[in-house]
């Protein structure tokens, strides 16, 4: 096995602390230092110019195929329709991934991703010209719609996590125009923007548990675990501080005390995030509860004590109250540690 520096090291120090304190014999030590070897220094350098090259290819199909003047350009000098440079395109990207496929066993980890987000670009630009006579839908839904049906289908494929991602961002996308096309009065089904997401990302949230009983798509539930819980406390922090008013001149009217209800939630929400965090040991959990937490504290002391207390007690104020979470998690710990 080969590893980088760093690595090499900390398997090797502890190999020494195991045989030192009689845990591995001396044949058993030798053998498993044998069994790790450093990755050689000319080797590492030619696999970060490798990437270095395909991250600028990547930026220069971005920069070519993605650039509708430069397309348009093309077309109209070569006469070409809307399907021809569709069909020309998805063709390229299924030769492309067909090469994917035979040499998946020889390209691996950030190289492999790149690889498939160049195949996908090219995918995407098929799919967008397919629009342009097909029609992208109200707001553009159709389009996005189509668009995670086609990312979801080549991460999984592809066990690609960068496309899953893209999958994530393009359902986002997809909601957020589903819900203005159909809103009536800048409201859907009765929500403005932040609390649209804050369902939705108690939506993916819900759905990563789901996920995670899939065998083709578990390994990707991390990913959207982690991509719900941002877009909920996000969307939800969007809440706190303009609740559900869908005109901002209805909100400038309102007074801040009317919506600190919604501020309440939202700590709530943030505190359990950081318990279930600390009980269930969920790191994400319990970084964006705290991380949360703190975006409360301090956007309510913008909201209500800017003007009126003082700067000092304020902070004071939020350093007893992590000192006092600080404490109970290292009390946590150390009952965890002896058990």
């Amino acid at each position: 096995m080969e590893l980088d520096n760093h690595d090499w090291k900390t398997i090797n120090t502890a190999i020494d602390n195991w045989q030192s304190q009689g845990k591995l014999s001396d044949e058993k030590a030798e053998e498993l230092r044998s069994s790790v070897q450093l990755k050689k220094t000319n080797q590492q350098i030619a696999h970060y110019f490798f990437l270095i090259a395909l991250s600028c290819t990547l930026m220069a199909f971005g920069a070519i195929f993605i650039d509708e003047k430069l397309l348009e350009r093309i077309k109209e000098y070569f006469s070409l329709s809307n399907i021809f440079i569709a069909i020309l395109m998805a063709s390229l990207a299924a030769g492309w991934f067909y090469y994917i496929r035979k040499k998946s066993s020889e390209i691996k980890n950030v190289a492999y991703e790149i690889y498939i987000v160049l195949g996908s670009l090219a995918a995407i630009t098929s799919l967008v010209y397919l629009c342009q006579d097909v029609g992208f839908g109200k707001s553009y839904t159709l389009f996005l719609f189509l668009s995670v049906i086609l990312l979801g289908g080549l991460s999984i494929a592809f066990n690609s996590k960068a496309l899953w991602i893209g999958t994530l961002a393009a359902a986002m996308g997809w909601y957020g125009s589903f819900a203005y096309a159909y809103s009536s009065d800048h409201l859907f089904l009765g929500m403005n923007y932040p609390l649209r997401y804050t369902i939705f990302g108690l939506l993916v949230v819900g759905f990563s548990f789901v996920q995670a009983k899939i065998p083709k798509i578990a390994n990707k539930q991390r990913i959207t675990y982690i991509a719900g819980l941002v877009i909920f406390f996000t969307g939800l922090w969007g809440v706190s501080v303009f609740g559900n008013y869908n005109e901002w001149e209805e909100w400038m009217k309102v007074r801040q005390t009317q919506v600190m209800f919604y501020g309440v939630i939202f700590g709530i929400a943030s505190m359990i995030a950081l318990y279930l965090g600390i009980r269930y040991k969920d790191d994400i959990a319990r970084d964006l509860g705290i991380l949360f937490l703190l975006i409360n504290f301090y956007s309510r002391y913008f909201e209500y004590f800017w003007d009126t207390m003082h700067k000092g007690i304020f902070f004071l104020f939020l350093a007893v109250s992590f000192w006092f979470i600080g404490r109970y998690i290292e009390k946590k710990r150390k009952k965890e540690t002896k058990v």
